[in-house]
């Protein structure tokens, strides 16, 4: 930009071998820590709001098994429930910049339809009944958007160090969705359209440790077809006059 401003006659780090940039590893929860997180958000909620948790538990088994961004999750309104699908049609974000609430809508490739597994799709029929469509679904206590620090500071901090993963941030619950899709069978190309990535080759790229077990099937399927194609060979010579 200076260059193009004509404040920089030239680039003075052009051409400088950039330092390697280095992956840092990703936690993924098991269903059970996800089970045991939602349980003790739900329990905090009603502590703080009088027995009324208003959805956070339910909040942290939708971004752990559906994979949305906080954004897609705070921007998500009734309407976008398909219950006759089971999906959830993500065709809002609410994003926060410098401390208000901006309603927006998703990129191209991140606007897609996301399948929710029965049991949270029943929650989520009890949670949103009564309510007008373009109302939130995952609502702050007094209503309207909840914001991503307000969770976390409330409710997703202390549940998280009391079942034993503290730190825990709602990106990672994103990354135990990955995870548990591909766990249950999910290829890749699912994947990329539950996240929202721009392409197959993206979800590769971030996801790829996921992916190690099918080299472990790779082999064992080579293994497989060595072993009878040896045996038939040897079959075969044993037949020869």
């Amino acid at each position: 930009m200076a260059v193009k401003d004509g404040r920089l006659a030239s680039n003075p780090a052009h051409g400088l071998n950039l330092p390697k940039v280095h992956k840092a590893s990703k936690r993924y929860l098991t269903h059970e820590q996800v089970r045991d997180l939602s349980a003790a958000v739900d329990v905090i909620g009603r502590g703080m709001y009088l027995g009324h948790s208003n959805g956070y538990g339910l909040r942290a088994k939708v971004l752990a098994y559906c994979g949305l961004r906080w954004g897609e999750a705070s921007g998500l309104r009734v309407q976008d429930i398909d219950f006759v699908r089971g999906r959830l049609e993500v065709q809002h974000t609410v994003v926060e910049i410098d401390g208000l609430q901006i309603e927006g809508q998703p990129k191209d490739y991140e606007a897609r339809s996301i399948p929710v597994p029965a049991s949270i799709l029943a929650d989520l029929r009890v949670l949103v009944d009564g309510r007008q469509g373009g109302e939130p679904v995952l609502a702050a206590a007094r209503g309207g958007w909840l914001r991503g620090r307000v969770f976390r500071r409330g409710w997703l901090d202390a549940a998280a160090e009391q079942v034993g993963i503290a730190g825990l941030t709602p990106h990672e619950l994103r990354h135990t969705a990955a995870s548990l899709a591909i766990s249950a069978g999910a290829n890749v190309k699912a994947v990329q359209r539950m996240l929202g990535h721009a392409s197959a080759a993206v979800t590769l790229d971030v996801y790829s440790d996921l992916f190690d077990s099918d080299l472990d099937a790779v082999s064992s399927a080579l293994d497989q077809l060595i072993v009878q194609k040896s045996g038939a060979s040897n079959r075969s010579l044993d037949q020869d006059p």
